[in-house]
């Protein structure tokens, strides 16, 4: 099986959940429409898993009282994109070498939403995790088409 990497699942996830707080469409719709690219790469993403584990995200924010979503959210994705597990510039280049291609293992929602949480209260103890002023996943030309899929045109139709 060909599964999406856990910093691609983080980084697709924060994005349904910034987008859905941000916009005026069911998060379904998010989910739905990133779904289908994503799938086309990797078998782990189905609408119901992106959509499940985003939801839970938002959940936890508002269990937690916090209402910086947005920044959560914004500094999330780009510590997944842009950092390693050990806190390490992402290697995005290199000889035969893919940053976007599947591994072999999944990741579940539950490890996803456990990292999120673990994030948001590693941030409210070091700001220097908070994503930099102008960033932008636009500006990394080797995730180009992660760009295009976590910024697709989304509209009421793709909720159902």
């Amino acid at each position: 099986m060909s599964h999406a990497p856990d910093w691609i699942l983080n980084a697709a996830r924060a994005t349904i959940a910034l987008r859905y707080v941000e916009g005026n469409l069911p998060i379904q719709a998010y989910a739905n429409k990133m779904a289908k690219p994503f799938s086309e790469v990797y078998s782990d993403c189905s609408p119901e898993k992106l959509h499940s584990a985003a939801e839970a995200m938002l959940f936890f924010l508002a269990e937690i009282e916090e209402e910086n979503t947005i920044t959560y959210c914004n500094a999330f994705i780009y510590n997944s994109i842009m950092l390693d597990r050990a806190g390490k510039p992402r290697k995005m280049k290199g000889l035969f070498f893919d940053p976007l291609a599947p591994v072999k293992q999944g990741t579940s929602s539950k490890a996803v939403l456990l990292a999120f949480r673990a994030f948001v209260f590693r941030l409210r103890n070091d700001s220097t995790l908070a994503e930099p002023f102008g960033w932008s996943l636009a500006k990394v030309p080797e995730l180009k088409w992660l760009n295009n899929v976590l910024n697709v045109e989304v509209g009421f139709s793709d909720a159902i």
